[in-house]
């Protein structure tokens, strides 16, 4: 998938000054939704091999990217919304991070939501675990940021006009 020009984590922050600069150096996210942030970002340009260097999972420790990539080839993800944060900040050893991730495969949208546990491991941030629940055939919350034309740029931050990008079903 091609770099994005605007962060997918919806900071608004262009990709290399946001999460690019984590997927780049893994294991330099200073916090726990920093790194929620970044994985979500990998998630949805495809860097499954993040996804794998970030987790340390406990009833999957040897998950391979390969197994990422292929759970998660078919969905498309559009947005990421937090919802609560606990703790999780440079100087604890561990945090929660509550979100939603709007996601599409196929002609389905559907809404991932998740409380995620993340440990500080060496000085380095790990997702360990999550509670989640995933709503099919939800509706997209609507903000502002969601009123787009089809020929604004994409919300996902591929740099691609939205009629070329997630417009396309």
């Amino acid at each position: 998938m091609p770099v994005p020009v605007l962060c997918p984590c919806g900071t608004g922050s262009p990709y290399e000054m946001c999460c690019g600069m984590y997927h780049n150096n893994p294991g330099t996210a200073p916090t726990a939704e920093t790194l929620m942030r970044s994985r979500y970002t990998a998630f949805a340009i495809g860097n499954f091999e993040y996804i794998a260097q970030t987790q340390k999972l406990e009833d999957e420790p040897d998950q391979a990217s390969a197994d990422i990539r292929d759970s998660n080839e078919n969905t498309q993800w559009i947005k990421l919304e937090i919802n609560d944060t606990k703790d999780g900040l440079e100087k604890d050893k561990s945090g929660v991070v509550a979100f939603s991730a709007h996601f599409k495969e196929g002609k389905h949208i559907g809404r991932l939501s998740e409380r995620s546990i993340f440990k500080k491991i060496k000085g380095k941030w790990f997702y360990i675990s999550g509670e989640h629940d995933v709503k099919k055939n939800t509706p997209l919350i609507n903000s502002a940021a969601m009123n787009i034309g089809r020929n604004d740029p994409c919300l996902c931050g591929s740099g691609k006009k939205y009629k070329k990008c997630c417009a396309v079903t």
